[in-house]
């Protein structure tokens, strides 16, 4: 309609009146893509808030995961720590069962999950551009390096990691003994979830090869722990930087 009449007025050279209808035309086009910007604006603004507050959620969940795995993994190596003070004393005893234990688990070096599924999310939707907030794409930058350079990491501990519980059945066995119902185990204290094991101390004293491979195998378990705690350290300044952009603290829960 405002067309039929701007065409009407140039017929008519009617001058004063092409102008009010071009830049009531030009006003209308602006402020359409004005709305057009806004409503843009507001969509991002909205998916920026959702992902934020879905990462932070999954980021709790994951710490919660981890937890435990990394504290049985930190048991071991204890364990592995207390078992060389013994290997190398020369005071006669015993090994102790967490000792023979932790020697029993030594080669486990499988990572703890480390995925976020709005992390896969967003390799479809646009990477870290979607987040404006340059605290929260610095930390999400992070975090993927520490876990990709943990990942690369892992490859090289567990070709190198000596499984000696397999290399030397004769010093480490499982002991026969009557396992208990898996009623029992969900009552029972963490040691009492493995099978027990027996090792002979005085025959790994005198055993070259296995110290060589016992002290092989803490160092590349120690790197183990390492590296894993990199990832935790990232994970948890990750989970700061969306506190504060949440406008969270400790013990509250999001809006």
């Amino acid at each position: 309609m405002i067309l039929q009449r701007l065409a009407t007025s140039i017929r008519k050279q009617d001058w004063f009146t092409v102008l009010i209808e071009t830049l009531i035309v030009v006003l209308g086009v602006f402020l359409g893509l004005q709305a057009q910007q806004w409503a843009g604006e507001n969509q991002t603004k909205a998916t920026e808030a959702k992902l934020v507050a879905q990462l932070h959620d999954e980021i709790v969940e994951l710490q919660a995961l981890r937890g435990p795995v990394i504290e049985f993994r930190k048991r071991w190596s204890d364990g592995l720590d207390l078992l060389a003070v013994s290997l190398y004393s020369k005071v006669d005893g015993d090994m102790n069962p967490e000792e023979c234990l932790s020697l029993a688990f030594a080669s486990v070096v499988t990572n703890p999950t480390d995925d976020l599924a709005t992390l896969i999310e967003l390799e479809s939707q646009g990477g870290l551009s979607l987040f404006r907030d340059e605290r929260i794409r610095a930390a999400l930058r992070d975090f993927l390096l520490t876990r990709a350079r943990v990942r690369d990491s892992r490859e090289g501990i567990a070709l190198s990691v000596r499984d000696v519980f397999d290399r030397y059945p004769d010093l480490i066995r499982i002991a026969a003994s009557n396992r208990p119902s898996p009623d029992d185990l969900r009552n029972a204290p963490p040691s009492d979830v493995f099978p027990s094991f027996e090792c002979d101390l005085a025959a790994m004293r005198e055993d070259a090869a296995f110290l060589n491979d016992f002290e092989w195998t803490r160092l590349v378990r120690n790197q183990h722990i390492e590296d894993n705690a990199l990832v935790d350290q990232s994970l948890a300044n990750l989970h700061s930087v969306l506190d504060k952009a949440l406008g969270l603290s400790h013990g509250s829960t999001p809006p």
